[in-house]
């Protein structure tokens, strides 16, 4: 069995019996970061420049709700609270949570325009800060950052393939008009915070 199966069917065995938790978790998500980002843009009509910057004031808003999903998917393979409320945790540490998850959008971004290679290598090496910072209460931002680049030293090559072994599933997920995706993702993050596990 190839490693990247072992750390996916952990992830499936993990998810067993909360699939309908971890959907719902995800369509939170998305009504958050998508949903309510619509609606409140919707009655600035033709005004692109307004709803655009009003849509980059509320994803900014909502990066710390985006470290909160991602570290339920630790909470879930740990076997610990994974009521939905704890998606929300990243505001009572807002400062730490916002700037990890806003350096890390520009360090990816930076990335993919200087080349795309550059951004995967990037979204790779960074990937494990999330829970790199929840883990370590007193760690700073920049700090979970930087460890997350040294903790994947020699494993990047091994967490590109495996996020690319998820490219059939996402393909066939956009045939479902996207509803698959609210399995997909979840099965995702659990398999990245299993190797996350093993490599801590």
């Amino acid at each position: 069995m190839g490693i990247n199966q072992n750390y996916k069917n952990r992830a499936l065995a993990s998810l067993e019996g909360k699939w309908g938790s971890a959907a719902i978790a995800t369509l939170i998500i998305a009504i958050f970061t998508g949903g309510i980002s619509s609606v409140i843009t919707l009655p600035m009509g033709n005004d692109a420049l307004l709803g655009l910057s009003t849509n980059g004031i509320w994803s900014l808003l909502c990066l710390p709700l985006q470290w909160g999903y991602t570290v339920f998917f630790l909470n879930l393979i740990r076997q610990e609270d994974i009521r939905y409320e704890r998606l929300f945790e990243g505001y009572k540490d807002f400062i730490r949570t916002f700037l990890m998850e806003f350096l890390f959008t520009i360090a990816i971004l930076i990335g993919f325009l200087l080349f795309i290679i550059p951004g995967i290598i990037l979204s790779v090496g960074l990937c494990m800060a999330p829970f790199i910072l929840k883990d370590d209460k007193d760690i700073s931002a920049m700090d979970a950052l930087m460890k997350s680049w040294q903790l994947t030293q020699g494993h990047k090559m091994k967490l590109f393939w495996l996020g690319l072994s998820f490219i059939g599933w996402i393909i066939l997920s956009f045939f479902t008009l996207g509803i698959g995706f609210f399995l997909l993702v979840p099965y995702i993050e659990a398999t990245f915070a299993h190797y996350y596990e093993d490599i801590k």
